[in-house]
C-alpha cells in the first residue's frame, strides 16, 4: 500500500467524527472555538432521540503551542488505528518539521497555531476559514499560514485529504537561512513572518496537476513517520525543494488571502543588516537608508520588537548556527565571519540562545 492509499484510510477519530456528521450534517454550522460551542449548535439541530457523546473524538482547543507538536513522544492522534503504529505515533521529539493529515469531518474549529503551517489539498476539496471569510480549496491548492493566525479547515468527504506540514519559527531562522537571503516574494514573506510584529499575510498557490509538488508532500509525510537516522536532514531538504518549486513555477500566480504585502523598508533593513553583519552599525545603516539614528532605532523596535543591537545579535547568532551545521569552518573562523571581535561575548550569547556551546551544537546537528 503506497502513502496516498494509507492517507485515504480512516483513523479512529475520523470515523467518530464521520458518524456524528452523517447523523446530523454540520456544513452550515457557524465556526466555533470549543467543543461546548459545537455541542450547542449540534443539539439544536440533531434528530429527536439522538444522544450526543460527552467528549470530542479528538483534541479540540483554540490554541496549539510548539511544544505540543514538536516535543512530544506521541503523535497527534490519540488512539491507534488500522495503520501501522509508527504512522500514528511518529517520533516527534526534537523534530523541526512534522507532517500529518487533517482529520476528515472535524467540525469548523477556529484555532491559532504558534508555528508555521503549510496545508496541501492532496485529494478532493475542502473549505478554509480565516478572517471571517470562507475559501473553497481544490486538489493541488497549497496554503502557507504564519504563526498566530486564527484559522480552520473543514473536509467533509471521504476522499477529501488535506496534509499539514508544520514547522517551528526557529527552523526558518536556522535551517532555511539561505532561503531568507534570496530576493523573491516567498523569501520576503518568511523574513517578515519571522521579524515583523503582527504579520498576518496568508498566501495561496494553485499547484493542481503538478506531480512534483505532490511527490514532495508525500515524501515529507513518509519521512515524518520514520525514525531513521538522517530524517531531519532529508525533511529539511524536501521543504527547501518545495519552496524552490514554488519560487520557480508559481511566484507570479500566488494569491494573498489576507494581509497586504508590505511596502515599507523593514525587510530591506533586515536584508542590509544580514548582508553586512560583520561591519554594520546603527550609524552605517541609518546613513545607507538616509534616516536619522534615532528614527531608525525607533522604527526597528516598533516593527520587529527588537532593538537594533538585539536584532543584529540575533541575525549573527542564526548565521553562526547555520555555518556550524553546514560548513567545516572552525568556531574561530565562524566568529570572525559573523563579525564578533569579542570571543567570550560570542560564546555567552550563543549559549544564551541555544542552551549549549558552539561545539556541542555542531555535534548535535551531525
Amino acid at each position: 500500500m503506497d502513502l496516498k492509499q494509507k492517507l485515504l484510510l480512516f483513523e479512529v477519530a475520523e470515523l467518530e467524527w464521520r458518524k456524528l456528521y452523517l447523523a446530523n450534517p454540520y456544513d452550515n454550522f457557524k465556526p466555533v472555538s470549543s467543543w461546548k460551542e459545537f455541542v450547542k449548535q449540534y443539539e439544536n439541530t440533531m434528530p429527536a432521540g439522538m444522544a450526543l457523546v460527552k467528549e470530542p473524538p479528538s483534541d479540540i482547543r483554540d490554541r496549539f503551542f510548539e511544544n505540543e507538536f514538536f516535543s512530544s513522544e506521541k503523535g497527534l492522534i490519540p488512539e491507534p488505528t488500522n495503520l501501522d503504529e509508527q504512522l500514528i505515533y511518529p517520533p516527534h521529539m526534537n523534530a523541526e518539521i512534522v507532517v500529518f493529515k487533517h482529520l476528515r469531518y472535524l467540525p469548523i474549529m477556529m484555532h491559532t497555531l504558534q508555528f508555521v503551517k503549510i496545508s496541501y489539498v492532496l485529494e478532493g476539496n475542502c473549505q478554509f476559514f480565516i478572517n471571517n471569510k470562507t475559501y473553497y480549496l481544490k486538489q493541488g491548492d497549497l496554503v502557507i499560514v504564519p504563526p498566530d493566525t486564527k484559522q480552520a479547515f473543514f473536509a467533509n468527504g471521504d476522499n477529501d485529504i488535506v496534509v499539514n506540514v508544520i514547522m517551528r519559527r526557529s527552523t526558518f531562522q536556522d535551517s532555511f537561512a539561505p532561503l531568507l537571503m534570496e530576493q523573491n516574494d516567498i523569501s520576503e514573506f518568511f523574513l517578515q513572518m519571522l521579524y515583523r510584529r503582527r504579520f498576518s499575510q496568508v498566501v495561496l498557490f494553485n499547484c493542481s496537476e503538478d506531480n512534483n509538488i505532490l511527490d514532495i508532500i508525500l515524501k515529507l509525510y513518509g519521512e515524518s513517520q520514520e525514525s531513521i537516522h538522517g530524517s531531519r536532514i532529508i525533511m529539511n531538504s524536501y521543504v527547501l525543494l518545495l519552496f524552490g518549486r514554488l519560487i520557480r513555477t508559481y511566484m507570479d500566480r500566488a494569491k494573498t488571502l489576507i494581509g497586504e504585502k508590505s511596502v515599507d523598508s523593514v525587510s530591506n533593513i533586515i536584508q542590509y543588516i544580514r548582508t553586512n553583519r560583520s561591519t554594520v552599525t546603527l550609524q552605517s545603516t541609518a546613513d545607507y537608508f538616509k534616516l536619522s539614528e534615532g528614527y531608525l532605532s525607533r522604527y526597528v523596535k516598533r516593527e520587529t520588537g527588537y532593538s537594533f543591537s538585539a536584532l543584529l545579535r540575533d541575525l549573527k547568532m542564526r548565521e553562526a548556527a547555520n555555518l556550524l551545521r553546514t560548513s567545516r569552518l572552525s568556531v574561530e573562523e565562524i566568529i570572525d565571519r559573523v563579525g564578533y571581535s569579542d570571543i567570550s561575548n560570542f560564546y555567552r550569547n550563543f549559549k544564551k540562545i541555544y542552551q549549549m556551546t558552539p561545539a556541542e551544537y555542531r555535534n548535535s546537528s551531525n
